[in-house]
């Protein structure tokens, strides 16, 4: 495919095939009645996050599974993340948008690109000659949009985005895992180099060919693609004193002239 052709069938998609998200937004208050729509939000994410998970052992998985079925809003909860799965068909973004219209509401310019710009700037960023494996990094990802808009190219890419705020990390690796795409998503100040935590993410081959996608969330940096090592201390070489210049022959020349 041309990026002509990219471009135009972005163009496309937004004019012709623009997603209803009401039913969604309407499934989230009802969600949400009571509670204070930020704390839901939240609680929503990390429900979701829970069964991708990796874990150590099937004890800790149960256990923490067993947080989900505990849920006493889980058929609202189930009902949302279904329309969420539904909406994000094509590399969508409904949870971005979601916290758009009914979280952020512009705060902190908490306004991602758009899904249209974001294919745009994909498109002419790294075109269509890609191959997998290859990489793509956004230092401040916001929900994950760039990444989606580059996997909608070519979803074999590995995918790496950083935030500063823990809960656009949060919606970024929900979209990750709804795509089943691989990569990393990390809590760091992407200026000053500071790491919070990170998520790697992948998929695992079950006995059916299905591929799961699952997490596995870290907190040292060292684990961590994206961080910035610190440049290690150069070794003294051999010259480690200085040398004492030579004074240089001037073969008969005046000392005050120039060479």
């Amino acid at each position: 495919m041309t990026k002509c052709a990219i471009l135009f069938e972005i163009v496309h998609f937004k004019i012709y095939h623009m997603k209803d998200t009401s039913k969604l937004f309407a499934l989230f208050k009802e969600y949400a009645y009571g509670h204070n729509y930020a704390i839901a939000f939240e609680e929503l994410l990390d429900h979701f996050l829970l069964p991708f998970k990796y874990y150590e052992s099937k004890e800790e998985q149960q256990q923490t599974l067993a947080q989900f079925v505990a849920n006493k809003r889980e058929d609202s909860l189930v009902a949302v993340l279904s329309e969420i799965g539904e909406l994000s068909e094509g590399f969508e973004d409904p949870i971005g948008t979601m916290y758009e219209k009914l979280i952020s509401k512009g705060q902190h310019g908490q306004f991602f690109s758009p899904e249209h710009v974001a294919g745009l700037i994909a498109a002419c960023a790294i075109g269509e000659h890609t191959k997998p494996g290859q990489t793509v990094c956004d230092p401040a990802c916001g929900s994950g949009r760039m990444l989606l808009a580059a996997a909608k190219i070519n979803r074999h890419l590995l995918l790496y985005g950083a935030d500063i705020d823990l809960l656009c990390c949060k919606m970024a690796v929900a979209n990750m895992l709804l795509n089943s795409l691989s990569g990393e998503i990390a809590h760091m100040d992407s200026l000053s180099n500071t790491f919070y935590r990170g998520y790697r993410l992948g998929t695992v081959i079950l006995k059916d060919g299905y591929h799961y996608p699952y997490y596995v969330e870290f907190t040292d940096p060292e684990e961590s693609v994206l961080w910035k090592r610190p440049l290690q201390t150069l070794h003294k070489t051999a010259f480690d004193t200085p040398f004492n210049p030579t004074r240089l022959e001037t073969h008969g020349m005046d000392s005050g002239q120039v060479i």
